[in-house]
């Protein structure tokens, strides 16, 4: 299989070497030049990447899956001039514009899907989110960390906005180790403890057969320490501003589709 990348940013990055690490079955991957410090990276890291100056270029390599890596605002624009081959399968990793729109767009007549992938797909790690069925993209994305295919629009946007979480997570243990530093315990031990920490419970969260409340009522005796953690959170507004954290990117997603 050839595959090839229109945009060349840190997820498609990602991809292609998850793809690389997971010794997955592709006998080229063509990108274009942009941005061109990843691409001259990849192509110098990895003999089956080539790199092509224009967009077209990329389609007419002989591609059987070609993912479209450009920001929003940019799609239109990029889209527009490109013609695709009969039935050439299409990957859009554009977040907020709808499939329709994308076919719109370019003018692409074979299936076009939308994937979310994050960036620790990179190590195998990652489970990526799919707008539909795609046989290559599941087989694919199986290989680096997992696949959800959603069944509607609704799920998709859910699972999709879950991904905007990383900086929050990023910034609650940035606040625990602030608090810990308070308490005189120094940097480095702080975040490596607390990395450590969310890494377990994440693996916890992963392996077991049971919800998160579940989860939570396990890891939290009744009046003890852990209980009174999340109880503070709650009734001081920690699980509402979360969720109206959630719902106002919801919003923000939709009205972005409607303009698109």
């Amino acid at each position: 299989m050839k595959i090839g990348f229109i945009g060349t940013g840190d997820i498609a990055e990602a991809v292609i070497t998850g793809i690389m690490c997971a010794d997955f079955p592709v006998e080229e991957i063509s990108v274009s030049a942009r941005s061109r410090h990843i691409s001259s990276r990849l192509s110098e890291t990895y003999d089956i990447v080539r790199v092509f100056e224009e967009n077209q270029q990329v389609i007419d390599s002989g591609c059987d899956l070609v993912f479209l890596a450009v920001l929003p605002q940019q799609a239109k624009e990029v889209l527009e001039p490109l013609q695709f081959c009969d039935g050439q399968e299409v990957a859009s990793l554009i977040a907020t514009i709808p499939v329709e729109q994308i076919a719109d767009w370019s003018g692409a007549t074979g299936l076009i899907t939308r994937a979310v992938p994050l960036p620790p797909v990179a190590e195998l790690r990652a489970v990526t989110v799919l707008s539909g069925p795609s046989e290559r993209l599941e087989t694919l994305f199986e290989r680096l960390g997992g696949v959800i295919v959603a069944q509607s629009l609704e799920q998709l946007n859910a699972l999709s906005i879950a991904t905007t979480m990383m900086g929050t997570v990023f910034g609650i243990q940035e606040t625990v180790t602030e608090w810990m530093g308070q308490q005189g315990v120094c940097e480095p031990d702080a975040r490596r403890f607390v990395s450590s920490l969310f890494l377990a419970l994440a693996k916890t969260g992963v392996d077991a057969d049971r919800t998160f409340a579940e989860l939570r009522r396990a890891h939290s005796t009744p009046g003890g320490l852990n209980a009174q953690t999340f109880e503070v959170f709650s009734e001081e507004g920690g699980r509402d501003a979360l969720t109206k954290a959630l719902e106002s990117v919801l919003s923000r997603t939709l009205a972005a589709s409607d303009k698109s």
